[in-house]
């Protein structure tokens, strides 16, 4: 059974809530398998919910990028949601100006209802 990731659908968006306190190298093949084999099976809207997450190595970042990078070849798109901008992985992200990539927020709702206003 996989419990790192927990995968549900909102509105016709495919949600995968990450389970993780460390997303690292450990995991990221699974994430980037899961996702990509979701992303065959026709899905192109996806929500990461992150905010069980306190840190993310490169390797795990790197496979959310892959992920990314699929899904715009196909017209699709990727959300992140983060706990709040004091958790250790938007602080993260800021640094690295991963925000520049992804589009990021702070409520479940507003990433969902991000769908609905920008397609």
């Amino acid at each position: 059974m996989m419990t790192e990731f927990i995968i549900d659908k909102v509105d016709g968006i495919l949600v995968v809530r990450i389970q993780l306190e460390r997303a690292t190298l450990s995991k990221a093949g699974l994430f980037r398998d899961t996702l990509l084999e979701k992303i065959q099976d026709g899905h192109k809207r996806f929500i990461v919910d992150c905010r069980n997450v306190e840190f993310m190595d490169s390797t795990f970042l790197g496979s959310m990028v892959v992920s990314l990078k699929k899904l715009n070849a196909l017209d699709g798109n990727l959300r992140l949601v983060f706990a709040n901008k004091n958790s250790p992985i938007w602080l993260m992200f800021e640094a690295t100006r991963m925000f520049k990539v992804f589009k990021s927020y702070l409520s479940f709702d507003e990433a969902v209802e991000s769908f609905n206003t920008s397609e």
